[in-house]
């Protein structure tokens, strides 16, 4: 027997139990209580005033604010703003359209959440007559129609600050989703609940608060991390305020719509609540011995329980390695009594707690997803050991806009293009990235227009394509030559490093193909050295061939081997977009684009022309003095398709012009 290996497993084997039976409890009390009165619904008194922090929410700001404003609560007692934050869409005048407030905050250099409602709640306070209380509601999000007075109900009973019922918003069920739903449920219904029927503080989850006039003047919110609630929770703990749980007051908002989203959302939860728990936890054991408190010690074993996944985890790996060191004979038996005593209660806590929640039929079900779910979370938790930066603010996916078909996409002699910017055409591939399906990019110049009008296959491609821009000065001038708003050139040689650049800060990772004699290995260089977190998964420079007569099982091989996000493919115009076209069921990633000679402007082999003549639309000109032998011809073909194309752009503008007059 080894009696410090003894020692060290029945104290970690002791405190993983004893949280477990913690979790137990409160599912236990909340399923008792299920059914428990909430405090009796007077009339409201209270001047209530809604913010919706928004940052780019055009597609979801104007139902947050129908849901809102359809409330049980008296009209003439709230009113809701909606803070367009640093937006670069149609936040504003959508929120507007829908019947809200707007304050529109331009502040580039205090990007966030938290500080948009510093500045926000500032401007309410200082106001002649403000309100009683402030309520905070995602841009996302959905109220139910009882959140306001299910809020007010627990002010109008002493609370100051209050949180709501957060819960998923499901629009179509699915394991995933139900599994998700799940976490949210144990946590946010089942774990306050509990707490709440025990007379103890619930934590602040960023979405359905309140705060009333006179806490906001006493302490101002002064949270800036990526997870704020949870640390003005903390904040209000120390402060002796004890938030309250109301049950009745629910707010629902959407998952991540990207598996990149989802992860980039687990990083900031967990990364933001190991900062936290790091910042605040000694101070909180410190202060509730020094006062004594009885309320801070029980913030501190709030804040001191993991999360489930990782307290499952821990319980599964120390059973583990109790069993091999008694089999060894290295530990008593008893070492195994409390690893199997937390082993049967976090079940007991899921099962229990998800009766408690009310949760359907589905929820029960999708917990046979709970391994692969957890597998993720290990994921986070050893991508968290490279580090985290608690002050980095990003934007959540959206469902449903983003990565969709192009709102207002035209034609230009059968070729559909999209009129998006650089922004957009980012914004849109960000969106994409960890999407199930394959999100096509073709960046489309005068001589791919022309030769769609000769190769019927190339022109079916350009159909299927997902994101089709305009590459060329001549394709955005016959673009408005048809009456599309097209805002500008959008060119692979400009979107892609700007793209490496939004998947480095994802996480995300890029496979190059194509190209020769070295130059995909260097670009990959040059991008990595420039963009120090992308993750280039691999390079591959396939030998020159037809795409039937292609290594083309050896190149999916290696992509599949690699399992990129993003594929980049450098095999000239129209190859490689038929490439692309060809495999696209097999390909493995998110997101696949054509490249043309990318990587030899990246790897600098190729220079561009000066940014006036690139602005003045006379790129061709600088590369065809740059290859006279190589582009002559081309160009010449494809001037001459240019006219045609052009009149038939011209006729079709008149002719809806024509249909469009009244008779």
């Amino acid at each position: 027997m080894i009696p410090i290996l003894s020692a060290l497993l029945g104290v970690a084997g002791g405190t993983v139990a004893a949280l477990s039976l913690y979790l137990l409890t409160l599912a236990a009390v909340a399923g008792v209580h299920r059914n428990h009165n909430p405090p009796e619904m007077k009339a409201p008194r209270s001047r209530l005033h809604v913010l919706v922090p928004a940052h780019d929410e055009e597609q979801l700001v104007a139902r947050c604010v129908a849901s809102l404003l359809k409330q049980t609560y008296p009209g003439e007692l709230y009113s809701v703003s909606v803070i367009a934050d640093n937006c670069t869409d149609e936040t504003a005048p959508r929120a507007e359209a829908a019947g809200a407030q707007v304050m529109v905050r331009d502040e580039l250099d205090a990007r966030g959440k938290g500080r948009a409602l510093r500045w926000a709640m500032d401007q309410l306070l200082a106001e002649p007559n403000p309100p009683d209380a402030v309520v905070v509601v995602d841009a996302d999000s959905v109220a139910d129609p009882g959140l306001l007075a299910g809020l007010e109900a627990e002010l109008a009973a002493g609370h100051q600050a209050v949180q709501g019922d957060y819960v998923v918003l499901s629009d179509s069920a699915s394991p995933k989703l139900d599994l998700v739903a799940a976490g949210f449920l144990l946590f946010h219904r089942v774990r306050f609940s509990g707490r709440a029927a025990l007379g103890l503080a619930a934590s602040l989850v960023g979405n359905g608060m309140l705060f009333s006039r006179s806490l906001l003047q006493d302490h101002p919110w002064d949270a800036f991390t990526g997870v704020e609630d949870l640390e003005y929770t903390i904040r209000l703990r120390m402060a002796g305020v004890r938030p309250r749980f109301a049950a009745g007051a629910i707010v629902s908002g959407p998952l991540p719509a990207t598996r990149a989203g989802a992860s980039r959302q687990r990083l900031r939860w967990e990364g933001g609540r190991f900062h936290v728990v790091r910042t605040w936890l000694w101070p909180l054991v410190r202060a509730s011995v020094s006062r004594p408190d009885v309320g801070l010690a029980d913030a501190a074993l709030d804040l001191a329980t993991p999360p489930l996944g990782l307290l499952a985890m821990a319980a599964l790996g120390g059973a583990a390695v109790a069993a091999v060191a008694v089999s060894a004979k290295a530990v008593p038996l008893w070492v195994l009594a409390p690893w199997a005593v937390a082993l049967v209660s976090i079940p007991a806590f899921v099962v229990i707690g998800l009766k408690a929640a009310g949760a359907p039929r589905s929820t029960y079900l999708a917990l046979l997803g709970a391994p692969r779910f957890l597998g993720f979370k290990l994921l986070t938790y050893l991508r968290l050991l490279r580090g985290f930066d608690a002050l980095r603010w990003d934007r959540s996916d959206r469902h449903g806009s983003e990565a969709a078909p192009a709102m207002g996409r035209f034609t230009i002699a059968g070729v559909p293009l999209d009129p998006v910017d650089m922004t957009e055409a980012v914004s849109r591939l960000r969106a994409a990235i960890g999407g199930r399906q394959l999100f096509h990019v073709s960046t489309i110049n005068l001589d791919f227009m022309a030769r769609a009008q000769s190769d019927p296959q190339v022109r079916r491609i350009f159909h299927r394509s997902d994101l089709n821009l305009a590459d060329g000065a001549p394709v955005v001038w016959v673009g408005r030559l048809l009456g599309a708003k097209v805002p500008e050139r959008v060119t692979g040689a400009d979107l892609v490093p700007a793209f490496m650049k939004e998947s480095a800060e994802m996480g995300a990772r890029v496979f190059l193909l194509g190209g020769e004699g070295g130059v995909a290995a260097e670009a990959a260089d040059r991008l990595m050295a420039q963009y120090p977190a992308l993750v280039v998964a691999g390079t591959y420079e396939p030998p020159r061939a037809s795409i039937e007569d292609m290594n083309n099982d050896e190149i999916l091989a290696r992509i599949d081997e690699a399992r990129p996000d993003v594929l980049l493919v450098a095999l000239g115009h129209p190859k490689q977009e038929r490439w692309i076209d060809m495999h696209r069921e097999r390909l493995p990633v998110s997101v696949a684009m054509g490249v043309g000679c990318v990587f030899d402007l990246i790897a600098g082999r190729t220079r561009r022309a000066p940014r006036w003549m690139q602005v003045a639309g006379l790129e061709w000109f600088y590369r065809l003095v740059q290859e006279p032998r190589r582009l002559f011809g081309r160009y010449l073909k494809d001037a001459a398709w240019l006219v045609p194309i052009g009149v038939a752009a011209l006729r079709e503008r008149l002719a809806h012009r024509r249909v469009a007059e009244p008779a």
